[in-house]
């Protein structure tokens, strides 16, 4: 390499390693504390800091701290992403990403002067360097795609969709059990434990509806009497617990802002990203609420809507062949979530279509205290 090469390849090195110093951030909420005054939400208890946590917040198993809006524990630079060093873990990637395209385009440019060269002596060239340029130029290669999809990956998760990557493991959690009984017998009972009465009925926006029942249901479910609210969620057939008109594009998500915002949010203005101290801009411990969810959301809970877990139980009776046909003859997508051995998982047992499961991001699911959680319902005086 020529010296300006050098030194522009020793520029993009140093902002690496800048960057990975400065993602050693503090990540807990500073002696931790539930804020109260965010009303609803879950008061969540760590049962190892002792104390409660604000929303978006889990414990890391490996770093053993709560660290707030946790994305993921990232093994290869041994340290939790979370609120606080987000936007010095991207950059990392971003300067990895610069480093290692411009050196695989340096080898690329070595290997076609070797082939300039063919016809020339084969002492003329040092086999040792031959062997490293042959050597390093796949795994560079597999290095800069791997950290593209994986930078393609937190950027679609938090500025398209406001979520870190464990809230999208949460949420395609729930809507792979979105037709259960399981998961909307929790959410009733969350619901009148929040209000002190019984769910609403739901409605979407979109045309389709959970289930598309033929005439003849159509007819006899406008004409079934409303039933009565203070019955027990536990004795409600799963027509009845599982809402017939509503689908998982009405749940809304509470922190997605919008593009614009979720990016100021996460990484602060634009003309700070390249900036090595530069960080979010928000504190991470009262995390806002969009618009829409404030307006919109029919649920009225705080998220996960299920709280993660659960507190009752329910008796599924056993279907036969001939009534799951019927049930889901015109909604064969349904019939494959209801058959799916995953809808019936607790939440530390559930896995996404990759196999992930909450202990691959680090999650210590032995300190989150389910016992000590509670739904707030109001503040204190």
């Amino acid at each position: 390499m020529s010296t300006n090469e050098q030194i522009t390849f020793q520029i993009y090195l140093s902002m690496v390693w800048i960057s990975y110093i400065l993602r050693y951030k503090q990540l807990g909420p500073n002696g931790g504390g539930f804020i109260v005054g965010l009303v609803p939400q879950w008061r969540r208890y760590c049962k190892k800091c002792q104390n409660f946590k604000p929303p978006r917040t889990h414990h890391c198993k490996t770093c053993n701290q709560c660290v707030l809006q946790m994305d993921h524990h990232c093994p290869w630079t041994m340290n939790c992403v979370g609120h606080g060093n987000l936007p010095h873990f991207l950059r990392f990637l971003i300067w990895v990403i610069f480093t290692c395209g411009y050196l695989f385009i340096q080898l690329c440019k070595r290997i076609f002067q070797y082939y300039e060269e063919s016809d020339l002596p084969i002492y003329l060239i040092s086999k040792r360097e031959m062997v490293a340029v042959i050597f390093l130029t796949p795994i560079d290669f597999l290095v800069f795609a791997s950290l593209v999809i994986l930078f393609i990956r937190c950027i679609i998760n938090t500025v398209f969709r406001g979520m870190t990557q464990i809230e999208v493991w949460e949420w395609e959690r729930i809507e792979s059990q979105f037709y259960t009984e399981r998961l909307w017998s929790q959410i009733r009972h969350n619901y009148f434990k929040l209000h002190g009465k019984e769910l609403p009925k739901l409605s979407t926006w979109t045309t389709t509806r959970v289930r598309d029942l033929p005439e003849e249901e159509e007819e006899e479910e406008h004409l079934q009497p409303q039933q009565d609210e203070d019955r027990d969620s536990q004795e409600l057939s799963s027509s009845v617990i599982v809402p017939q008109n509503f689908t998982i594009d009405d749940l809304i998500f509470p922190y997605d802002l919008g593009i614009w915002r979720n990016t100021i949010q996460s990484f602060g203005y634009p003309w700070m990203w390249l900036l090595p101290l530069a960080g979010p801009n928000s504190n991470g411990v009262h995390p806002e609420k969009s618009q829409e969810y404030i307006e919109d959301d029919q649920l009225n809970l705080p998220w996960p809507p299920d709280g993660g877990h659960q507190e009752i139980t329910i008796r599924n009776q056993p279907i036969s062949d001939e009534e799951l046909l019927e049930r889901y003859r015109h909604d064969i997508p349904g019939l494959k979530k209801y058959l799916d051995p995953r809808s019936t998982m607790r939440r530390n047992e559930w896995m996404n279509d990759l196999g992930e499961t909450l202990d691959d991001f680090g999650v210590d699911l032995e300190a989150e205290d389910s016992e000590n959680e509670e739904l707030l319902i109001r503040t204190s005086e």
